[in-house]
């Protein structure tokens, strides 16, 4: 046997008999710390688009839980959004007015069909949570005096149901000041002279909500 190979072959038997150490593993790097996480950069492009009135009309029947038909509809029988106020709403209407694209821009009257829209759905909401109330959607829960205003403005049912009115329009809780102006809205409203200010408060508070320019707008 070669002298090297010798040499070889005995250290090796040496290792094994005392049991030589293996190798420290290295130690991994310390992790780095990030740091603050960093702010969301606002969008550049500033793309917001109406949503017209295919898209407006799903959506507060959605949030409101209205069959979409029942939305809004004039003199009970023509649908707001696709027989009276198409074209303003940025619709197109080509048998009857011959406009075939939609206008390039909104028009004056633009936001005073949203509110049509907006303040007939409320309207059919609260009129449903009102007459059935094992049935509410929104305003469930909410009592009456007998002055027909709101028996506890601070109440858990008021600010459940504008907490609904957010997640299901705007999908997305009010902010303690959102919660704040709509209760301050009922004392707004118990100031006038309506017959009626706890059911009154109900659907400007929806319509509120509905006729934002968050809700109107994606």
């Amino acid at each position: 046997m070669r002298p090297d190979s010798l040499r070889v072959l005995l250290l090796s038997a040496a290792c094994v008999l005392t049991a030589c150490p293996s190798p420290t593993p290295p130690t991994p790097p310390a992790p780095v710390d990030p740091g603050p996480p960093a702010e969301v950069t606002r969008s550049s492009r500033n793309n917001l688009r109406f949503k017209g009135p295919e898209r407006l009309a799903l959506d507060f029947a959605a949030a409101l839980s209205l069959p979409a038909e029942q939305v809004c509809n004039e003199l009970g029988q023509y649908p707001c959004t696709t027989a009276v106020h198409t074209v303003a709403l940025g619709g197109v209407e080509p048998y009857g007015l011959g406009f075939y694209e939609p206008l390039p821009f909104t028009g004056v009257t633009t936001p005073i069909a949203v509110d049509r829209v907006a303040l007939a759905a409320c309207g059919q909401r609260v009129t449903l949570d009102v007459t059935r109330p094992s049935e509410a959607v929104i305003f469930g829960g909410i009592g009456l005096d007998a002055q027909g205003r709101l028996a506890s403005r601070e109440g858990e049912p008021v600010k459940n149901a504008i907490t609904a009115l957010y997640q299901r329009a705007l999908l997305r809780d009010p902010t303690e000041a959102e919660v704040g102006a709509l209760v301050q809205l009922a004392t707004d409203i118990e100031s006038t002279s309506s017959p009626a200010p706890g059911r009154d408060w109900m659907k400007a508070a929806c319509f509120a909500v509905l006729s934002s320019a968050e809700s109107v707008f994606f």
